[in-house]
């Protein structure tokens, strides 16, 4: 378990803990000011993902995320447990992490010129019972880019470790010439939403 405080400035009222190992998400409660802990969940979401495969992208980001914080929560019982998911997706396609830099270009390949989505799921538990849960469907309209531009940005990015070999976050947002939904869901978690609901818990508060 390791502690992020750098940015902190708001202590919950109960412990907080990230059961994911995204940096994405962690970077977005360090920029709250959340203090937190993360414990990265061992959920066997390949099994998972087969057996819920039928249901829409947003219902599975959310049976995913829940998984998670599940196995944190039941760890951690007096916390507040975070659990989050993202899914990719291009028609019924999804598209994970690439892991390399060939698939990161394949990949980008597939999704130039089109609209695809980005499914992200978010959820609170305590005491191992589910508290909140939310997810969020963003439309992403990529530029046409040619294998130059896309080889370019992959050698400067290495976005091999992101759900549609894109970093949002920095030079990734200049592949797009549209985006209908919120740039925090993108990044992998419905910030504003789980924020609001940390407050009416009151578990967070700026006073």
């Amino acid at each position: 378990m390791s502690r992020f405080l750098e940015y902190s400035s708001i202590k919950p009222t109960a412990p907080i803990i990230l059961a994911s190992g995204s940096k994405s998400r962690k970077l977005m409660l360090e920029e709250a000011g959340i203090e937190f802990d993360v414990t990265v969940s061992n959920a066997n979401e390949d099994s998972l993902k087969d057996k819920i495969a039928n249901l829409p992208f947003s219902e599975q980001v959310i049976h995913l995320a829940k998984a998670k914080a599940s196995i944190v929560s039941s760890q951690n019982k007096e916390a507040v447990v975070i659990g989050g998911d993202q899914m990719c997706v291009l028609g019924k396609t999804i598209f994970n992490k690439p892991g390399n830099t060939d698939k990161a270009i394949e990949n980008l390949k597939l999704l130039s010129g089109q609209t695809h989505s980005q499914n992200s799921g978010v959820c609170l538990f305590l005491n191992n019972k589910c508290l909140w849960e939310y997810s969020e469907t963003v439309e992403l309209k990529m530029h046409d880019l040619s294998d130059e531009e896309i080889k370019n940005y992959v050698e400067i990015e290495n976005p091999i470790h992101a759900a549609g070999a894109y970093k949002f976050e920095s030079l990734g947002c200049n592949l797009f010439s549209n985006v209908e939904g919120s740039s925090y869901s993108v990044r992998g978690m419905p910030l504003i939403p789980l924020l609001n609901a940390l407050r009416e818990l009151q578990i967070i508060s700026l006073k």
